[in-house]
């Protein structure tokens, strides 16, 4: 009796797992994938030329003395920060006091000379009123007189000539900055103009290039450029040109840097890109483009638009990238085809995607 009661039971389960294979499997519908896509059209395509260029600061200064004669002291040094009107370095000033002191001693002695005169001349004047003295004796203390105001004006251009060169006997910061170099040490004797130190404000940045007359022909004051640095990028703008040729055929170009990192100094030699107009031409960005064996050649995805999946397609691309980052596409795409621009390495032919614009605050969308 067990026994037959246990074939009953499996005969059941056996029914149960047969009805339950019969019955026909739900496939889950595949959700269209997201995607950021470009449109194809025609762009304006760049030349980059690249040039060397010199980094420096946009005000900075040479000092140097004005008059010769044998340094004493050297207050400043190689990156220290000063302020202007400090004294950076100074003469020996002896003799400059020596010929101040003379000059206001014979200041003195013309004032004295001066008053002496007046005094005189009052005397021959009242005395001439009462017919004392000849007209001939007034005239001769006026002349005299003049003479003595002649001289004092002399003694007083002497002393302030004699304060001026004592004031030369010291070099002052022009400007708040950082000292750049440093070229003169104590006790040595020195011209006028010979540099001492060299200046620097310490702020704004600019980059010096020297163009040919070809590329300087295309450019004006507001062009754009970029300066490469240590894996960095400087962003440029120019501010004038040199009216005159350097070595024949070399025109200076100075470049007004926008942001100053801090790792980028004065003196620093960059490589300035300059992109001129060149035509027209189909470009995308460099994240949409997948390298292909052959040089020269690529694939994108394209996203069909009757069915609205994916098709890696290959085109043929120039090996220059574009301003931007961007790469130009010379075959394998038509105007107005929307290709996939990011994530391509998470994509796979015959995907089915939906196109999708980022948007964020930055462009005037909301979230």
């Amino acid at each position: 009796m067990f026994v037959r009661g246990k074939q009953v039971l499996c005969a059941v389960v056996a029914a149960i797992l047969l009805s339950a294979c019969a019955e026909p499997e739900v496939s889950q519908p595949v959700l269209p994938k997201p995607v950021k896509v470009e449109a194809v059209s025609l762009g304006t395509t760049y030349q980059i030329d690249s040039f060397v260029g010199t980094v420096r600061a946009r005000q900075r200064a040479d000092l140097s003395f004005e008059s010769p004669g044998r340094v004493v002291a050297v207050l400043a040094d190689v990156g220290d920060r000063v302020r202007a009107g400090q004294v950076l370095a100074r003469l020996d000033d002896s003799p400059a006091r020596w010929r101040l002191e003379r000059a206001q001693a014979d200041r003195s002695a013309a004032a004295g000379s001066l008053a002496e005169h007046r005094d005189q001349l009052r005397r021959q004047e009242a005395l001439a009123r009462e017919e004392f003295v000849s007209a001939a004796a007034v005239q001769a203390a006026q002349s005299a007189y003049r003479q003595a105001v002649s001289r004092l004006e002399a003694a007083e251009a002497a002393v302030a000539a004699a304060k001026r060169e004592l004031d030369l006997t010291r070099i002052t910061a022009p400007f708040d900055g950082v000292v750049g170099a440093r070229h003169s040490e104590p006790f040595v004797d020195v011209a006028a103009g010979q540099p001492i130190l060299q200046m620097e404000s310490g702020g704004a940045l600019e980059v010096v290039v020297m163009l040919p007359d070809s590329v300087v022909e295309t450019l004006a004051p507001g062009a754009r450029a970029q300066a490469i640095t240590n894996g960095h990028s400087l962003q440029l703008t120019l501010e004038r040109v040199s009216s005159r040729r350097n070595n024949g055929s070399l025109v200076q170009a100075i470049f007004r840097v926008h942001q100053t990192p801090e790792h980028v100094r004065s003196g620093g030699v960059v490589s300035v890109e300059i992109a001129r107009g060149a035509g027209q031409a189909m470009t995308l960005p460099a994240t949409a483009v997948m390298p292909g064996r052959n040089a020269g050649e690529a694939s994108v995805f394209v996203i069909e638009s009757h069915s609205g999946t994916l098709e890696r397609r290959v085109v043929q691309v120039e090996n220059s990238l574009q301003p931007g980052g961007r790469v130009v596409v010379a075959e394998g795409l038509s105007d107005g085809e929307q290709v996939v621009v990011a994530g391509t390495a998470f994509l796979h032919e015959g995907q089915p995607v939906v196109a999708h614009e980022a948007q964020t605050l930055l462009t005037g969308a909301r979230p």
